[in-house]
């Protein structure tokens, strides 16, 4: 499948006809396949796609001076903040997007993740189990599946680099946000650590022998943080945001790992619109549909008459005697071969191919589809025939089977908010007849 692109921008197109395919299936294609993603690359997804949700206009009013300050740095936000933003404002994730996005990371980044072309073809043999309706889900349940595939790159914390760690980006966290992400990675972070702790930091950070160690232990605490700084190590014993940081690099022995450089390739396309995906998955249903649907006469070919040589038997001729007169022949009458087909002077009329006789329907008893707005789009779907297979009779009639199918996918979807706005008038009715009758006393 992967051949048929021709370019990127042809899959990104394509990635949203996949959107119909359930996160647990993609999922379990990764793992098939031993596909995996870094944090960091699942913090850019998650980055993405709640921006939205988090700049929503209505929403940013209701934040503190304080919460709109740290959104400055919404870039430098670990997955540990974003989280904490889907949680405490109570955010609506958008699966479908970072479906798609993540389709698309998956092909442009293929070579560097060594999928091979097996991968996208499994996935659209997936997308034909399913119809269109998007799916939905929280972000609890979603990141309990797609765990399977991510992992942490050595030299990142929470999908951040750990040399990134510095103290502009800081400026969006609090002293109890680092806490909760020590606590994220199992590391009590205290408010204030001894000076044997800061021996071991010094340590571990310059890679020190234990007579170097010996010689710092003899030093006052004052002495080991002015040999930290001569170094370009700042570090103290009352933990400031930064030393924090670097607590937690100690404790999970990041002092030993060197951090990779982030391969990735990160342009796609970051937003699309709900309604175009929706519509461009019917659209595509609608082809399959007509197309298996529609009427292709078979060719019919003329009869053509073999014709039967026939041979006449001439009679045998008997030795002519002396005793007997040889008589004179007469010249002999002309007759027309019997092998050659007389042509009949009746003219030929030639036989008609009888195409199906279209059922009229009654227009009084069919439902009226004026009113409904079809897309443009789907209005100027060109024919799917073959002009060279099919006749423009033909072409117009699976022209209107399209049309059908459209109106019967609209039909469908208002007759079910005829019947949700009637559920809800009438649980609504149910609600003020309820009230009344237990105010009706209470007023008496």
């Amino acid at each position: 499948m992967m051949s048929k692109f021709k370019n990127k921008e042809e899959f990104f197109s394509f990635s949203k006809l996949l959107l119909v395919i359930p996160i647990n299936e993609i999922v379990g294609l990764m793992v098939k396949n031993e596909v995996k993603l870094p944090l960091y690359v699942h913090r850019f997804l998650l980055l993405e796609t709640i921006r939205g949700e988090v700049f929503k206009e209505e929403r940013y009013n209701t934040y503190t001076d304080e919460q709109k300050y740290r959104l400055r740095g919404y870039d430098n936000f670990a997955i540990f903040l974003l989280e904490k933003m889907i949680k405490e404002h109570d955010l609506s994730f958008n699966l479908s997007q970072y479906k798609e996005m993540l389709l698309n990371i998956l092909y442009l980044n293929k070579d560097a993740l060594v999928i091979n072309k097996g991968f996208f073809d499994d996935l659209q043999k997936l997308k034909e189990n399913y119809s269109v309706d998007l799916e939905n889900m929280t972000y609890d349940n979603f990141i309990s599946i797609i765990d399977k595939v991510l992992y942490e790159q050595a030299g990142f914390l929470d999908g951040i680099a750990i040399y990134e760690w510095d103290e502009e980006m800081l400026t969006s966290y609090t002293l109890g946000d680092l806490k909760a992400l020590g606590a994220k990675y199992d590391v009590k972070i205290p408010r204030r650590i001894n000076k044997g702790k800061l021996v071991d930091i010094l340590v571990s950070k310059f890679k020190l022998s234990e007579d170097e160690k010996q010689l710092l232990e003899m030093k006052s605490v004052l002495d080991l943080e002015i040999y930290a700084r001569e170094r370009g190590f700042r570090i103290s014993i009352d933990l400031k945001k930064t030393d924090m940081i670097e607590y937690m690099k100690y404790a999970l022995g990041m002092y030993e790992n060197y951090p990779t450089d982030d391969f990735f390739d990160y342009h796609i396309p970051l937003v699309s619109d709900e309604e175009s995906i929706v519509e461009d998955i019917i659209k595509e249903e609608v082809k399959k549909e007509a197309i298996e649907e529609v009427f292709i006469p078979e060719e019919v070919h003329d009869e053509v008459e073999e014709e039967v040589l026939i041979e006449e038997e001439l009679p045998v001729e008997e030795p002519i005697t002396k005793e007997e007169p040889i008589a004179k022949e007469e010249p002999a009458k002309y007759e027309e071969p019997l092998f050659i087909k007389k042509q009949s002077t009746e003219p030929v009329v030639e036989e008609k191919v009888t195409k199906p006789v279209e059922e009229k329907v009654d227009e009084s008893k069919t439902q009226d589809f004026s009113d409904i707005d079809i897309p443009e789009d789907l209005k100027a779907e060109p024919s799917l025939a073959d002009s060279s297979l099919l006749s423009p009779e033909e072409k117009e009639l699976l022209d209107e089977k399209i049309n059908q199918i459209i109106k019967k996918y609209y039909k469908r979807r208002r007759t079910r908010r005829i019947i949700w706005s009637f559920i809800i008038l009438i649980l609504v009715a149910a609600g003020l007849w309820a009230g009344y009758t237990y105010l009706l006393p209470l007023l008496q």
